[in-house]
């Protein structure tokens, strides 16, 4: 982990445009890819009385790193320099940046579901107010509220199976709850897997359970969206795994029926996508079938699937904030990001029409991305459930190219916008950003045996 820092560090130089950025970028990436093929331990180890650590854990930890760096280096509206300084409005934002990146940390760190289940819940507080005091519309202490409301009201059963827990086994820590053995879901009790399982499938999230998804992604700032994207959804696909390891739950009828339900309502939702006129609104509709075809690899828990869903877990953290980059490079220079009235940016922007189609490749999982490799494990995984499953995730895939490529087509084609304004260059921030986080999904694939968790 001691590699991670020095790979943020030279990031950061690069972000903030020093002559010799370039070269840092390369060195970042090629120093990642050799943390991620030399990395920890496939077992669950405590390094202290309060925090343990796997190989997932590691994952996410230098996901929560990478998409923080990122989340401040594109931020060129947000975080501004008066004399070489943050002034004092943005200093506040690094603030809240940080403590959502270290409570995140934390969170995928800790050996005791007590404190798992804290810092679960903590995360909602810096995101709400980071929502609601840069948040670009009035409607952001809605979305704020919606989110608060999904998420706390679907974690109050959560813990109350916890305390019922805790008087079961006699301790909160996670390694001693596995080794102990102790039957907390059995194969009957379909409600106490509903509500254990609940605030995650809120937090991923999947279909029915997802409007507060679209109206915190609209109204949250460029760094916002990036971490929620990158790193707060992710809590939900951990939650899941680490309880599934926990309790080793067997197959049920209620885990059948909620495949089902999330691959049919992802299909939906990736429908929807081709409706949006909002550049934000559809990437974050698109989130919700990525998160889909996600879980189902979980669930089952095949090793094949279970390795699909840890490396989706990872492509989809790096290139859905670069999409998100983008779209906050679209408003910048149009002032909208309308659809119908942002066309034409590759004859004025060729460069940033470049960041444009990788990003919306790689989203469409083409080989060799990580993104590609992740999405056939995971489908496969479920086709070995079910053939049932083979129709809606065909489609699902399908519809994730054609949403794509109609978002990349819509943007950068046709006639020039009146509303561009081309005295507004694009900032090098935006493309080293969204450069680093593409080019690592496209070469990730040789080390796909450490997604192997």
């Amino acid at each position: 982990m001691s590699w991670v820092f020095p790979i943020v560090v030279m990031y950061f130089i690069t972000l903030f445009e020093f002559s010799w950025g370039s070269w840092c970028v390369v060195t970042a990436m090629c120093s990642l890819v050799m943390l991620l093929m030399d990395s920890g331990h496939n077992y669950y180890y405590l390094s202290s009385e309060w925090f343990g650590m796997d190989q997932l854990s590691q994952l996410l930890v230098v996901l929560c790193f990478l998409v923080f760096a990122t989340s401040l280096g594109a931020s060129c509206k947000e975080l501004k320099f008066n004399n070489g300084m943050f002034d004092r409005n943005s200093i506040e934002m690094v603030q809240l940046i940080v403590l959502i990146t270290l409570g995140s940390v934390i969170f995928f760190s800790v050996s005791s579901w007590m404190d798992f289940y804290f810092f679960f819940e903590f995360s909602l507080v810096p995101t709400f107010w980071l929502i609601l005091k840069w948040g670009y519309q009035p409607e952001r202490l809605q979305a704020g509220l919606y989110m608060l409301m999904y998420t706390v009201s679907a974690s109050l059963p959560l813990l109350c199976c916890l305390v019922m827990f805790w008087f079961m086994v006699g301790s909160d820590n996670m390694l001693l709850s596995k080794s102990l053995g102790v039957e907390f879901i059995s194969s009957s009790s379909s409600v106490v897997w509903v509500f254990v399982f609940l605030p995650f499938l809120v937090k991923l999230p999947i279909f029915f359970f997802h409007g507060w998804l679209p109206k915190a992604h609209v109204e949250a700032p460029l760094s916002g969206s990036m971490l929620l994207a990158g790193v707060l959804l992710k809590f939900g696909a951990y939650g899941v795994l680490r309880f599934l390891w926990m309790t080793q739950v067997s197959m049920m009828k209620v885990i059948l029926f909620t495949m089902m339900f999330k691959v049919w309502g992802g299909l939906i939702k990736s429908c929807v996508c081709l409706t949006q006129n909002d550049l934000k609104s559809m990437i974050a509709y698109s989130s919700i079938g990525h998160m889909s075809i996600c879980l189902g690899g979980i669930l089952k828990m095949y090793p094949l699937g279970k390795m699909g869903a840890v490396s989706l877990l990872f492509a989809h953290g790096l290139c859905s904030p670069a999409l998100f980059s983008m779209a906050a490079m679209v408003y910048e220079v149009v002032g909208t990001r309308n659809v119908v009235l942002s066309k034409g940016v590759l004859r004025l922007f060729p460069i940033f029409s470049v960041c444009w189609f990788l990003s919306c490749i790689v989203n469409m999982s083409i080989p060799p991305s990580l993104n590609f490799f992740s999405e056939v494990y995971c489908v496969v995984s479920m086709i070995w459930v079910n053939w049932v499953f083979a129709v809606p995730c065909g489609l699902m895939v399908f519809l994730t190219g054609c949403y794509s490529l109609s978002l990349y087509n819509w943007v950068n084609h046709g006639m020039v916008s009146e509303y561009i304004n081309p005295i507004w260059g694009v900032s090098p921030r935006y493309i080293y950003s969204v450069l680093f986080l593409i080019l690592f999904l496209l070469i990730s694939s040789v080390g796909l045996d450490f997604f192997f968790v």
